[in-house]
């Protein structure tokens, strides 16, 4: 009965013998009843540590059903993108939408920091980035003459964002690609705060990059936004990317590079854009030798089609 009752603490009969012939079975006891009380802490801690993660994979969920998925009702512009937190949840942010009957917009915004407070706020400033007509919108606002709305360029809604004391205030700043695609006329129009430069990389090869761009958003600093233009021609695929991809590191600390992902979509340029997408991801885990991220992974793809 002896050994049952102190069997839980590692003791042998000897030792249980020991410890009656010098009558300290009651140092044993205490000693199992805090055991005994150690043990609920730990089941209690397990459980809350179970629902914790319960509740970030659904966060994760509620994120990712806020990303967009595709581009419907322009035949000649194809959307993909790939998106991987490096935890649950992301402070990468993207979105594509249809600024009105020849335009459509485009973002991709990398938030300082990982997790939580990044991902809450980049559910706010999606909300910001809508295509409602206010005089208080960032995208649209209203005028006087037809069609009674304008588009704000590029650089105006990131100078809008950028007065966004709240930014500051909270210690968060971002970086951003905000791009507008005239489907039309095949124009394209972006502004680049501290995000990477797009890259377009055309049917026969060619890449066109230019560094163009002024400071994050939400830091002190004067702004000297300069919208940057050019033709898409078609057969043209223009990518917007995070740092996660870029800064990705092997085992002896080497970079997987801009380098390196165009070289991998320019290779790949006659496959679908959702290949491409899959190679530069397959090749980033590859080069680090894992299929964690360390940082946040995202990248966009537009693919402007022949008619």
């Amino acid at each position: 009965m002896s050994d049952k009752l102190y069997s839980n603490l590692g003791l042998s009969a000897d030792d249980v013998a020991q410890i009656q012939k010098h009558n300290l079975g009651h140092v044993l006891d205490k000693i199992k009843e805090q055991q005994k009380q150690l043990m609920n802490h730990e089941k209690k801690l397990q459980y809350a540590l179970d629902k914790i993660e319960k509740d970030l994979a659904a966060a994760r969920d509620a994120q990712m059903s806020l990303l967009p998925k595709e581009l419907s009702g322009i035949p000649n512009v194809e959307f993909k993108a790939r998106f991987h937190p490096s935890q649950f949840v992301s402070g990468d942010i993207y979105n594509v939408f249809r600024l009105d009957e020849f335009n459509i917009g485009v973002y991709h915004i990398d938030i300082s920091g990982h997790g939580v407070p990044a991902a809450l706020f980049s559910v706010s400033l999606s909300q910001m980035l809508n295509t409602n007509i206010s005089k208080k919108n960032l995208l649209k606002v209203p005028v006087k003459k037809p069609p009674y709305y304008r588009i704000n360029p590029p650089d105006k809604v990131i100078g809008i964002l950028n007065e966004d004391q709240s930014f500051e205030q909270n210690g968060i700043y971002f970086t951003m690609v905000y791009m507008i695609l005239n489907f039309k006329e095949g124009l394209i129009r972006y502004c680049r705060a501290g995000h990477n430069p797009p890259v377009l990389i055309k049917a026969n090869g060619d890449v066109f990059i230019t560094d163009e761009g002024s400071f994050p958003v939400g830091w002190d600093f004067p702004r000297d936004d300069k919208v940057v233009a050019f033709k898409a021609e078609k057969g043209s695929r223009i990518y917007m990317f995070s740092d996660g991809i870029t800064e990705a590191s092997n085992a002896r600390g080497d970079l997987f590079t801009r380098e390196r992902m165009i070289d991998i979509l320019r290779e790949n340029r006659h496959k679908s854009l959702d290949e491409c997408l899959d190679l530069v991801i397959s090749g980033v885990r590859e080069f680090s030798g894992s299929n964690d991220f360390e940082d946040d992974v995202s990248i966009v793809g537009l693919a402007c089609k022949a008619e």
